[in-house]
């Protein structure tokens, strides 16, 4: 009986053999892919500016978010300047304070500069979904102006996606939220430009009574996400109960620092009379300072 040995050509092995490399070439990339999506956004003695309207301002009397931030990263020394101004819009229409509306787009802009940010956070989007459809209209086109003119400054630019919040009765506010993190996610693609989307949806003690803005626990909870992107790593206790105070205080310092009271006397219609105090201004920075120290120290 005679034994038949079937051979498979050398040309099918090379074929298979590509094929096997193909595929793991394929999915050693998708790994890759995936731990680079995972990478913090933030890095090591960055500084952060975070940009946008009555939210924002609102965060810096919590300090839940930095002090996650903080904790997360003690060795990173980052510097958080709140930049959120109540009302504002992607066009800084509420910074032109007695001026007009360019006025306060070039505001927003020197407020940034008095941060001296490496990176920025801009959150907008809040205030145009709830001001209606005219003013979601204008999102779009004022979102690109600003990103441009911190692309001169040579800015990292991290885009935070709105989300609604259950208080806001403006007819068509829904839809008009939807409309704006439809926006902020085209530009941040069409930018290659990193976006948070928090998919927050908050609890009754996540929220103030009138439902418009988070609470002391919401702010806790929001601070988890943001978090996770910025900085990654694992969520530590604070061991030190005056973290939080102290971040605070830092924070009311650099809003006297960048939006001093009386700076209709220091630098506008009426510096006239007290124009000369501005150049003490410029005294809170290493108060500024040494108070970051502080927030250092703490969240070790």
């Amino acid at each position: 009986m005679q034994t038949v040995i079937c051979h498979r050509p050398k040309a099918h092995l090379c074929r298979s053999s590509l094929l096997v490399l193909v595929l793991l070439g394929i999915a050693i990339n998708h790994c890759h892919s995936s731990v680079l999506a995972q990478e913090p956004l933030l890095k090591p003695n960055d500084r952060l500016a975070i940009l946008g309207g009555t939210l924002i301002e609102r965060m810096q009397s919590s300090g839940a978010v930095e002090a996650a931030l903080q904790t997360r990263r003690p060795d990173w020394k980052l510097t958080v300047r709140n930049l959120g101004w109540s009302g504002d819009d992607v066009h800084g229409l509420a910074r032109k304070v007695f001026d007009n509306p360019e006025a306060g787009f070039a505001r927003l802009l020197r407020d940034i500069q008095t941060a001296e940010p490496t990176v920025v956070l801009v959150a907008y989007g809040f205030a145009e979904a709830s001001d209606g459809a005219a003013a979601v209209d204008r999102f779009e086109p004022g979102l690109n102006r600003l990103l441009d003119e911190l692309s001169k400054q040579q800015r990292r630019i991290i885009l935070l996606s709105p989300f609604a919040m259950p208080g806001v009765q403006s007819p068509g506010y829904d839809q008009s939220m939807s409309r704006c993190q439809q926006i902020v996610g085209s530009v941040a693609k069409s930018r290659n430009l990193p976006v948070i989307t928090t998919n927050w949806v908050p609890k009754t003690a996540d929220l103030t009574e009138d439902r418009l803005h988070p609470s002391e626990l919401g702010f806790e909870h929001l601070a988890a996400p943001l978090a996770d992107r910025l900085v990654g790593g694992k969520a530590s206790a604070e061991k030190d109960p005056l973290l939080k105070t102290k971040i605070v205080a830092k924070n009311q310092l650099f809003f006297h620092r960048y939006r001093p009271q009386n700076e209709t006397y220091l630098f506008l219609f009426r510096k006239h009379e007290q124009g000369n105090n501005a150049s003490e201004i410029p005294e809170f920075d290493p108060l500024i300072q040494a108070a970051d120290e502080q927030i250092w120290m703490a969240a070790k």
